[in-house]
């Protein structure tokens, strides 16, 4: 069985449609089973009896200052890992681009996942701290524990700016899909499609986990770009 935290969200309906029949949505809201995970007895509940858990809870501000990143993120994601021990096999953590952002300049060369993490924002530090959680993890229990730093997805084409972050629904569910299957016991992995000009290097997505993007944001006519909404974000400079 497949457990699938944030399983109302925005990424969480783009995958809905590919998941297994025996998926369960775990979520704060009405709707899906609605459980805190921040509460340590309602996250070993939340992952009772999984296979595999796709762990998309957080708050996706970019906006939001340390404190919020950490209560919704990091915190969350501790407890969570602390309930799945060594009894779930497979764990899929959404990161972000943004724990790499300053990386993301005009004229820079393609933006490697190996790098040193350089987070643009509170959100992304955030994330920087849920693959290091993910990482130790996958080293004390012996379970595989996969990273996907996750461009733009389940959006509205947005402007230029965007694209070569973009990520499109049947990519997010390629790649998410390939996520749950690979054989591979700790990895972190750009989560964009095939766009040109690329920024972000997705050939370990493609060698490790078998991940093969169809679309490319170049093909779109995406509109122009608005003013960026998030001043304490340094993603785009």
């Amino acid at each position: 069985m497949l457990i699938v935290t944030g399983g109302l969200g925005r990424v969480a309906s783009v995958l809905r449609p590919a998941l297994p029949v025996d998926t369960r949505l775990v979520d704060v809201r009405p709707g899906a089973n609605q459980l805190d995970l921040a509460d340590p007895r309602q996250a070993a509940e939340a992952v009772r009896g999984a296979d595999a858990v796709l762990h998309l809870a957080a708050n996706p501000s970019p906006g939001q200052d340390w404190d919020s990143a950490y209560r919704s993120t990091v915190a969350v994601t501790e407890v969570l890992l602390r309930a799945c021990g060594d009894r779930v096999p497979r764990i899929v953590l959404a990161s972000s681009v943004h724990a790499m952002g300053l990386y993301h300049r005009a004229g820079r060369e393609l933006i490697g996942p190996e790098w040193t993490p350089a987070p643009c924002c509170a959100y992304g530090e955030g994330k920087v701290a849920v693959e290091q959680l993910g990482r130790e993890h996958a080293e004390r229990y012996g379970v595989s524990v996969i990273c996907l730093r996750l461009g733009s997805t389940g959006y509205p084409d947005a402007g230029p700016r965007f694209a070569d972050m973009r990520l499109s629904d049947r990519d997010a569910r390629r790649l998410v899909l390939a996520a749950l299957t690979a054989d591979v016991r700790f990895g972190v992995y750009f989560g964009v499609s095939a766009n040109t000009p690329a920024r972000w290097d997705i050939s370990n997505a493609r060698a490790e986990l078998g991940y093969e993007p169809v679309d490319d944001s170049a093909l779109l006519d995406v509109p122009e770009d608005e003013p960026y909404e998030f001043p304490n974000c340094r993603l785009f400079g």
